[in-house]
């Protein structure tokens, strides 16, 4: 067992490895607070409590408790500041529970732990200040479903809270004001409204875990369904190789309402998606496959147009046609009179875990352990 101090003086972790295997499960001597950031470019937004709450400027120089969750008021932006109950508070405010049990509300929905509000231009910023343990509590829901086998939760739990402890190392959170998005562009959380008595039993159970290669934390990945064929990350998203993510055949999800799909669009609807993101083009007379990385994902792709060849990477053709309809970048290209047909496999980016795969696997009888050491 080996025992590592972190130069931010955070936590600790104490390495336990999978027999030989250099990837292995560390564990927290703490919880650390996470910042949250749940909406943003909003000029207003409703906030109240379940009991008391209060309001103040960073300094405490200007304080407004509210006794009773029945105060429920308005915050907006203005060229002045901050405006709420009648004040100008300046560019940042935080609000925060009266007594424990308080939950603040913001909008529709109820958040632990307290609530900053800062105005970016004249928009505001929402983010949520809470243990990372109880933020995780509203994750694993949104995320999956708790009716899952116990290790396939388990097993996402320690992906997930592996995901936020490496954004808590990022320097950058620092000058953004919170470490991790509540949005699919990071893992999803949506506050007490988010919660499953189980799945938070779950990540209590494994509380402080992550997961480490060789005494580090991982870059934890994870998608909905991989297809078949997991993807490497040097290969979605470049950077240094990890031989944590890499490419493998998956059997596991081959039962998945997500292993196959198709898209079908017209060419002239598929030149104005592009135009939105950007990319004017001539009339769209082929698509056509350039390179592919082991599992037959499309690295590379050529559009063939009135205008001339437009190359992109099978990612940014993801992103400019709509990471909804095109479900991952594995998949073929046909023309069929004005149509263009796309036929393909998973959903996500392909890297790390497959929920579905995961799914499966517990289902089977595989440990948490083995879930992620096949991963």
């Amino acid at each position: 067992m080996k025992r590592i101090r972190w130069k931010s003086g955070l936590f600790l972790l104490v390495v336990l490895l999978f027999a030989l295997c250099p990837l292995g499960i560390g564990i927290s001597a703490s919880s650390p607070t996470i910042r949250v950031r749940i909406l943003h470019n909003k000029s207003r937004v409703q906030v109240g409590a379940t009991g008391s709450y209060k309001i103040q400027t960073l300094d405490s120089l200007k304080e407004l408790s509210f006794p009773s969750s029945h105060s429920t008021l308005t915050v907006e932006a203005s060229q002045q500041g901050i405006q709420a109950s009648g004040r100008t508070w300046g560019a940042q405010i935080l609000i925060k529970p009266g007594e424990r049990e308080s939950l603040i509300r913001v909008g529709s929905r109820r958040y632990r732990g307290k609530i900053h509000v800062r105005q970016k231009t004249s928009l505001l910023e929402i983010v949520n200040e809470l243990p990372l343990e109880e933020y995780l509590w509203g994750v694993i829901k949104p995320e999956i479903s708790p009716k899952w086998p116990r290790a396939s939760i388990l097993a996402f739990t320690i992906a997930a809270r592996t995901y936020a402890f490496k954004k808590l190392k990022d320097p950058s959170a620092n000058a953004s004001g919170y470490h991790i998005s509540s949005e699919q562009d990071d893992q999803v959380y949506r506050g007490v409204e988010g919660e499953d008595s189980y799945a938070s039993e779950l990540v209590n159970e494994t509380r402080g875990r992550i997961l480490t290669y060789l005494g580090e934390i991982i870059e934890s990945s994870y998608h909905a369904c991989c297809g078949g064929y997991t993807a490497s990350s040097k290969d979605v998203w470049g950077g240094k190789y990890r031989p944590y993510l890499v490419a493998k055949r998956d059997d596991f999800c081959k039962k998945s309402p997500y292993f196959d799909w198709d898209f079908k669009i017209e060419a002239t609807d598929l030149r104005e998606r592009l135009k939105k993101r950007g990319l004017v083009l001539g009339r769209i007379y082929r698509i056509k496959l350039l390179e592919f990385d082991e599992g037959r994902r499309v690295k590379r792709l050529e559009i063939q147009h009135q205008r001339g060849k437009t190359e992109l990477t099978g990612k940014e053709f993801r992103q400019a046609t709509g990471g909804g309809d095109l479900r991952s970048t594995l998949f073929t290209a046909k023309r069929h009179h004005r149509y263009f047909v796309f036929e393909g496999k998973g959903w996500g980016h392909g890297v790390g875990l497959c929920q579905e795969g995961a799914k499966v696997m517990g289902e089977q009888g595989y440990t948490y352990k083995e879930i992620l050491e096949f991963y």
